[in-house]
Protein backbone atom coordinates (compact mmCIF):
# COMPACT_ATOMS: atom_id res chain seq x y z
CA UNK A 1 0.00 0.00 0.00
CA UNK A 2 1.48 3.08 -0.98
CA UNK A 3 1.41 6.11 1.65
CA UNK A 4 0.24 9.35 0.66
CA UNK A 5 2.87 12.20 -0.27
CA UNK A 6 3.91 14.71 2.35
CA UNK A 7 2.76 18.27 1.36
CA UNK A 8 6.04 19.94 0.28
CA UNK A 9 7.12 22.04 -2.55
CA UNK A 10 5.66 19.26 -5.05
CA UNK A 11 3.06 17.58 -3.27
CA UNK A 12 -0.62 18.89 -3.92
CA UNK A 13 -3.94 18.13 -1.37
CA UNK A 14 -5.40 16.03 -3.88
CA UNK A 15 -9.25 17.38 -3.15
CA UNK A 16 -8.58 21.45 -3.25
CA UNK A 17 -9.80 23.32 -5.69
CA UNK A 18 -8.13 24.50 -8.92
CA UNK A 19 -7.56 27.80 -7.95
CA UNK A 20 -5.73 25.86 -5.46
CA UNK A 21 -4.19 24.21 -8.19
CA UNK A 22 -2.87 27.54 -10.26
CA UNK A 23 -1.43 29.39 -7.28
CA UNK A 24 0.25 26.21 -5.88
CA UNK A 25 1.81 25.65 -9.35
CA UNK A 26 2.33 29.36 -9.86
CA UNK A 27 4.58 29.61 -6.52
CA UNK A 28 6.25 26.16 -7.45
CA UNK A 29 7.12 27.24 -10.52
CA UNK A 30 8.92 30.47 -9.06
CA UNK A 31 12.73 28.54 -8.65
CA UNK A 32 14.89 25.43 -10.77
CA UNK A 33 12.75 22.88 -10.43
CA UNK A 34 14.97 19.69 -12.16
CA UNK A 35 14.85 16.24 -10.83
CA UNK A 36 18.15 15.43 -8.92
CA UNK A 37 20.40 13.84 -11.54
CA UNK A 38 20.88 10.25 -10.18
CA UNK A 39 23.97 8.77 -8.15
CA UNK A 40 26.86 7.15 -10.45
CA UNK A 41 25.33 3.47 -9.29
CA UNK A 42 21.93 4.75 -10.62
CA UNK A 43 23.09 5.94 -13.62
CA UNK A 44 22.25 4.50 -17.11
CA UNK A 45 24.50 4.98 -20.47
CA UNK A 46 22.17 6.91 -23.02
CA UNK A 47 20.74 4.73 -25.92
CA UNK A 48 23.21 4.76 -28.47
CA UNK A 49 21.01 5.09 -31.08
CA UNK A 50 22.15 6.43 -34.64
CA UNK A 51 20.96 9.89 -36.19
CA UNK A 52 17.48 9.29 -37.22
CA UNK A 53 18.13 10.27 -40.42
CA UNK A 54 20.72 7.24 -41.12
CA UNK A 55 18.25 4.69 -39.76
CA UNK A 56 15.70 6.46 -42.03
CA UNK A 57 18.02 5.49 -45.32
CA UNK A 58 17.78 1.67 -44.41
CA UNK A 59 15.48 0.00 -46.24
CA UNK A 60 12.15 -0.94 -44.13
CA UNK A 61 10.61 -4.03 -45.60
CA UNK A 62 6.52 -4.49 -46.12
CA UNK A 63 4.54 -4.70 -43.23
CA UNK A 64 7.12 -3.75 -41.12
CA UNK A 65 7.93 -0.29 -38.95
CA UNK A 66 11.31 0.75 -37.37
CA UNK A 67 12.05 1.52 -34.24
CA UNK A 68 14.45 4.42 -33.96
CA UNK A 69 15.00 4.89 -30.29
CA UNK A 70 14.75 4.19 -26.94
CA UNK A 71 14.75 5.32 -23.23
CA UNK A 72 17.51 4.76 -21.03
CA UNK A 73 17.31 1.72 -18.87
CA UNK A 74 14.27 2.82 -16.28
CA UNK A 75 13.74 2.18 -12.71
CA UNK A 76 10.88 -0.06 -12.67
CA UNK A 77 9.04 -2.44 -14.48
CA UNK A 78 6.24 -0.86 -16.90
CA UNK A 79 2.84 -1.10 -16.32
CA UNK A 80 1.00 1.56 -18.56
CA UNK A 81 2.18 4.36 -20.96
CA UNK A 82 0.18 7.68 -21.97
CA UNK A 83 1.14 10.45 -24.37
CA UNK A 84 0.02 14.05 -25.46
CA UNK A 85 0.99 15.16 -28.77
CA UNK A 86 0.50 18.98 -29.69
CA UNK A 87 2.06 21.60 -27.76
CA UNK A 88 2.53 19.05 -24.79
CA UNK A 89 4.16 16.64 -26.42
CA UNK A 90 5.59 14.28 -24.02
CA UNK A 91 4.88 10.88 -22.81
CA UNK A 92 4.04 9.68 -19.31
CA UNK A 93 5.21 6.21 -17.82
CA UNK A 94 3.39 4.21 -14.89
CA UNK A 95 5.43 1.69 -12.97
CA UNK A 96 4.61 -1.65 -11.77
CA UNK A 97 6.00 -0.94 -8.39
CA UNK A 98 4.30 2.35 -8.64
CA UNK A 99 5.52 5.45 -9.49
CA UNK A 100 5.05 8.11 -12.49
CA UNK A 101 7.09 9.87 -14.83
CA UNK A 102 7.20 12.29 -18.01
CA UNK A 103 9.62 12.16 -20.98
CA UNK A 104 9.92 14.08 -23.50
CA UNK A 105 10.06 12.81 -27.20
CA UNK A 106 13.69 12.92 -27.27
CA UNK A 107 12.95 10.16 -24.52
CA UNK A 108 14.72 12.13 -22.07
CA UNK A 109 13.09 12.52 -18.79
CA UNK A 110 11.02 15.50 -17.74
CA UNK A 111 10.30 14.47 -14.14
CA UNK A 112 11.23 12.72 -11.27
CA UNK A 113 9.24 9.35 -9.86
CA UNK A 114 6.38 10.76 -8.39
CA UNK A 115 5.14 9.00 -5.44
CA UNK A 116 1.22 7.58 -6.78
CA UNK A 117 0.13 4.02 -7.37
CA UNK A 118 -0.97 4.17 -10.87
CA UNK A 119 -3.35 1.60 -12.86
CA UNK A 120 -3.78 3.05 -16.25
CA UNK A 121 -3.13 5.48 -18.12
CA UNK A 122 -4.42 7.31 -21.15
CA UNK A 123 -3.87 9.82 -23.65
CA UNK A 124 -3.44 13.41 -22.40
CA UNK A 125 -4.04 17.04 -23.11
CA UNK A 126 -2.53 20.50 -23.27
CA UNK A 127 -5.14 22.78 -22.22
CA UNK A 128 -5.33 25.99 -20.27
CA UNK A 129 -7.05 25.94 -16.89
CA UNK A 130 -8.31 29.03 -16.19
CA UNK A 131 -5.65 30.84 -18.14
CA UNK A 132 -2.65 28.69 -17.19
CA UNK A 133 -1.12 26.45 -19.63
CA UNK A 134 -0.99 22.39 -18.36
CA UNK A 135 -0.61 19.02 -19.36
CA UNK A 136 -3.40 16.64 -18.18
CA UNK A 137 -2.63 12.95 -18.16
CA UNK A 138 -6.17 11.07 -17.53
CA UNK A 139 -6.32 7.84 -15.83
CA UNK A 140 -6.85 5.36 -13.07
CA UNK A 141 -5.36 4.68 -9.48
CA UNK A 142 -4.58 1.89 -7.47
CA UNK A 143 -7.91 1.74 -5.94
CA UNK A 144 -10.21 2.08 -9.25
CA UNK A 145 -10.43 5.44 -9.22
CA UNK A 146 -10.99 7.90 -11.65
CA UNK A 147 -7.81 10.72 -11.18
CA UNK A 148 -5.78 13.19 -13.64
CA UNK A 149 -2.13 14.06 -13.50
CA UNK A 150 -1.15 17.60 -14.43
CA UNK A 151 2.06 18.48 -15.21
CA UNK A 152 3.40 22.34 -15.89
CA UNK A 153 6.81 22.92 -17.02
CA UNK A 154 9.14 23.82 -13.75
CA UNK A 155 7.72 20.91 -11.48
CA UNK A 156 9.56 18.19 -10.78
CA UNK A 157 6.85 15.98 -10.24
CA UNK A 158 3.13 15.34 -11.63
CA UNK A 159 0.59 16.30 -9.24
CA UNK A 160 -2.02 13.80 -8.43
CA UNK A 161 -5.62 15.16 -8.79
CA UNK A 162 -8.94 13.58 -7.97
CA UNK A 163 -11.72 13.77 -10.17
CA UNK A 164 -15.32 13.76 -9.27
CA UNK A 165 -18.01 12.44 -11.45
CA UNK A 166 -18.57 8.64 -11.78
CA UNK A 167 -20.70 5.93 -9.53
CA UNK A 168 -18.08 5.30 -7.64
CA UNK A 169 -17.36 1.57 -9.06
CA UNK A 170 -13.77 0.36 -9.50
CA UNK A 171 -12.40 1.32 -12.85
CA UNK A 172 -11.03 -1.67 -15.25
CA UNK A 173 -10.08 0.68 -18.33
CA UNK A 174 -9.49 4.27 -19.78
CA UNK A 175 -9.65 6.06 -22.84
CA UNK A 176 -9.78 9.66 -24.22
CA UNK A 177 -9.85 12.07 -26.45
CA UNK A 178 -10.41 16.00 -27.58
CA UNK A 179 -13.30 17.59 -26.71
CA UNK A 180 -16.25 17.85 -29.59
CA UNK A 181 -16.30 20.92 -31.63
CA UNK A 182 -18.47 23.87 -29.65
CA UNK A 183 -18.06 22.07 -26.01
CA UNK A 184 -16.20 23.74 -23.10
CA UNK A 185 -14.94 20.73 -22.05
CA UNK A 186 -10.97 20.36 -21.42
CA UNK A 187 -11.10 16.54 -22.67
CA UNK A 188 -13.47 13.40 -23.51
CA UNK A 189 -13.33 10.68 -21.16
CA UNK A 190 -14.36 6.78 -21.54
CA UNK A 191 -13.92 4.15 -19.15
CA UNK A 192 -15.17 0.61 -18.01
CA UNK A 193 -15.12 -0.71 -15.12
CA UNK A 194 -14.47 -4.30 -13.20
CA UNK A 195 -18.85 -4.32 -12.25
CA UNK A 196 -20.01 -3.88 -15.21
CA UNK A 197 -16.93 -5.02 -18.73
CA UNK A 198 -19.63 -4.50 -20.96
CA UNK A 199 -20.85 -1.12 -20.61
CA UNK A 200 -18.69 1.60 -21.62
CA UNK A 201 -19.39 5.00 -19.92
CA UNK A 202 -18.47 8.30 -21.79
CA UNK A 203 -18.50 11.61 -20.38
CA UNK A 204 -16.34 14.95 -20.07
CA UNK A 205 -13.97 16.52 -17.90
CA UNK A 206 -14.92 19.77 -17.26
CA UNK A 207 -14.30 22.69 -14.99
CA UNK A 208 -17.10 23.60 -12.65
CA UNK A 209 -17.38 25.09 -9.32
CA UNK A 210 -13.29 25.60 -9.38
CA UNK A 211 -13.63 21.90 -9.45
CA UNK A 212 -12.64 19.19 -11.97
CA UNK A 213 -15.54 16.68 -12.84
CA UNK A 214 -15.87 14.46 -15.16
CA UNK A 215 -19.42 14.44 -16.51
CA UNK A 216 -21.08 11.69 -18.13
CA UNK A 217 -22.96 11.92 -21.73
CA UNK A 218 -23.56 9.00 -23.45
CA UNK A 219 -22.89 5.15 -22.90
CA UNK A 220 -21.86 2.12 -25.49
CA UNK A 221 -22.59 -1.49 -24.60
CA UNK A 222 -20.29 -4.04 -25.77
CA UNK A 223 -21.04 -7.93 -26.09
CA UNK A 224 -18.12 -9.36 -24.53
CA UNK A 225 -15.58 -8.16 -21.23
CA UNK A 226 -13.71 -4.52 -22.61
CA UNK A 227 -10.17 -5.01 -22.89
CA UNK A 228 -8.98 -1.81 -24.73
CA UNK A 229 -11.30 1.64 -26.00
CA UNK A 230 -10.16 4.23 -28.13
CA UNK A 231 -12.23 7.08 -30.12
CA UNK A 232 -12.34 6.71 -34.39
CA UNK A 233 -13.79 9.76 -35.83
CA UNK A 234 -14.91 11.25 -32.53
CA UNK A 235 -17.16 8.13 -31.50
CA UNK A 236 -15.97 5.75 -28.75
CA UNK A 237 -14.92 2.14 -30.11
CA UNK A 238 -14.52 -0.91 -27.84
CA UNK A 239 -12.37 -3.80 -27.78
CA UNK A 240 -12.23 -7.26 -26.77
CA UNK A 241 -9.69 -9.87 -26.08
CA UNK A 242 -6.98 -10.80 -27.63
CA UNK A 243 -6.94 -6.70 -27.66
CA UNK A 244 -4.58 -5.61 -24.73
CA UNK A 245 -4.41 -2.06 -25.49
CA UNK A 246 -5.32 0.51 -28.57
CA UNK A 247 -4.16 3.78 -29.60
CA UNK A 248 -5.16 6.11 -32.80
CA UNK A 249 -2.99 7.88 -34.73
CA UNK A 250 -4.38 10.79 -36.31
CA UNK A 251 -3.51 13.64 -38.92
CA UNK A 252 -5.25 15.87 -40.47
CA UNK A 253 -8.52 14.40 -41.62
CA UNK A 254 -6.80 10.55 -41.78
CA UNK A 255 -6.92 7.88 -38.69
CA UNK A 256 -4.51 5.23 -38.39
CA UNK A 257 -5.57 2.66 -35.41
CA UNK A 258 -2.75 0.84 -33.52
CA UNK A 259 -3.65 -2.47 -31.24
CA UNK A 260 -1.30 -4.42 -29.26
CA UNK A 261 -2.55 -8.14 -28.77
CA UNK A 262 -1.94 -10.12 -25.56
CA UNK A 263 0.63 -11.93 -27.44
CA UNK A 264 2.37 -8.54 -27.92
CA UNK A 265 1.15 -8.52 -32.20
CA UNK A 266 1.05 -4.84 -33.23
CA UNK A 267 -2.15 -4.62 -35.60
CA UNK A 268 -2.61 -0.96 -37.99
CA UNK A 269 -6.05 -0.34 -39.34
CA UNK A 270 -6.12 2.01 -42.24
CA UNK A 271 -8.56 4.65 -42.57
CA UNK A 272 -10.29 2.29 -45.50
CA UNK A 273 -10.72 -0.26 -42.23
CA UNK A 274 -8.70 -2.62 -43.63
CA UNK A 275 -6.40 -4.20 -41.04
CA UNK A 276 -2.76 -5.53 -41.08
CA UNK A 277 -0.07 -7.52 -38.66
CA UNK A 278 2.71 -5.23 -38.37
CA UNK A 279 6.84 -5.96 -37.27
CA UNK A 280 8.50 -3.58 -35.14
CA UNK A 281 12.17 -3.74 -36.18
CA UNK A 282 15.15 -3.64 -34.10
CA UNK A 283 17.21 -0.43 -35.12
CA UNK A 284 21.00 0.47 -35.42
CA UNK A 285 21.05 -0.28 -31.67
CA UNK A 286 17.51 0.18 -30.08
CA UNK A 287 16.03 -3.42 -29.39
CA UNK A 288 12.31 -4.10 -29.82
CA UNK A 289 10.45 -5.58 -26.55
CA UNK A 290 9.95 -9.33 -27.51
CA UNK A 291 6.28 -8.73 -25.69
CA UNK A 292 5.49 -5.05 -25.37
CA UNK A 293 2.89 -4.73 -22.30
CA UNK A 294 1.77 -1.26 -23.51
CA UNK A 295 1.10 1.38 -26.12
CA UNK A 296 0.39 4.58 -26.87
CA UNK A 297 0.60 7.09 -30.06
CA UNK A 298 -0.23 10.57 -31.07
CA UNK A 299 0.06 11.41 -34.68
CA UNK A 300 1.10 14.97 -33.71
CA UNK A 301 4.14 14.78 -32.34
CA UNK A 302 6.18 18.39 -31.77
CA UNK A 303 9.79 17.53 -31.00
CA UNK A 304 11.67 14.58 -31.28
CA UNK A 305 11.72 14.45 -35.04
CA UNK A 306 8.87 12.26 -36.03
CA UNK A 307 7.05 14.21 -39.10
CA UNK A 308 4.67 10.80 -39.41
CA UNK A 309 3.23 10.62 -35.55
CA UNK A 310 4.59 8.48 -33.32
CA UNK A 311 4.25 5.09 -31.62
CA UNK A 312 5.71 4.12 -28.13
CA UNK A 313 6.28 0.78 -27.15
CA UNK A 314 6.80 -0.19 -23.42
CA UNK A 315 8.09 -3.41 -22.05
CA UNK A 316 11.67 -5.64 -20.99
CA UNK A 317 14.26 -5.79 -23.99
CA UNK A 318 15.91 -8.67 -21.75
CA UNK A 319 15.57 -9.67 -17.97
CA UNK A 320 15.18 -6.80 -15.73
CA UNK A 321 16.14 -4.08 -18.81
CA UNK A 322 12.54 -1.66 -18.64
CA UNK A 323 12.46 0.52 -21.58
CA UNK A 324 9.97 3.01 -23.50
CA UNK A 325 10.98 2.36 -27.40
CA UNK A 326 9.40 5.04 -29.98
CA UNK A 327 8.97 3.69 -33.49
CA UNK A 328 8.59 5.60 -36.69
CA UNK A 329 5.01 4.87 -38.62
CA UNK A 330 5.66 7.53 -41.18
CA UNK A 331 5.56 4.65 -43.78
CA UNK A 332 1.76 4.48 -42.76
CA UNK A 333 0.80 7.91 -42.23
CA UNK A 334 3.24 10.01 -44.69
CA UNK A 335 1.48 9.64 -48.50
CA UNK A 336 4.60 9.91 -50.69
CA UNK A 337 4.96 12.98 -52.78
CA UNK A 338 5.04 11.81 -56.74
CA UNK A 339 6.53 14.35 -59.12
CA UNK A 340 4.42 15.00 -62.55
CA UNK A 341 6.09 13.20 -65.35
CA UNK A 342 7.01 15.36 -68.09
CA UNK A 343 4.77 16.31 -70.37
CA UNK A 344 2.31 15.17 -68.91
Amino acid sequence: MFKRPRLSAQTFPVNAGVAGFLLFYAVSCSGPQEPAEPTPDQSQAPAPEQPRDQAEEQAIPPGSLPAVWMTRTLDRPIRSIGITGGAGSSFAVAYETGGLQLFNFDAERLTSISDHDVKALAEGRYVMISGTPVTLYPGIGSEGDMKVWIYGGGLSEAIEYDLKGGDGASLAGMCTTRPETGSDALIRIAYWTEASSTMLEVGDLVERNEELEWVKTSELSADQAITACTFTDGEPETFTSPVAGAAGLKRFNERTLVTLGEDGAIDVRDSEGETERYDILDGITVVVPDQPKAIAATGDARGGGYPGGLIVLGGDIEPGDHRVVMVDPSKITLTPLTAPVAGQ
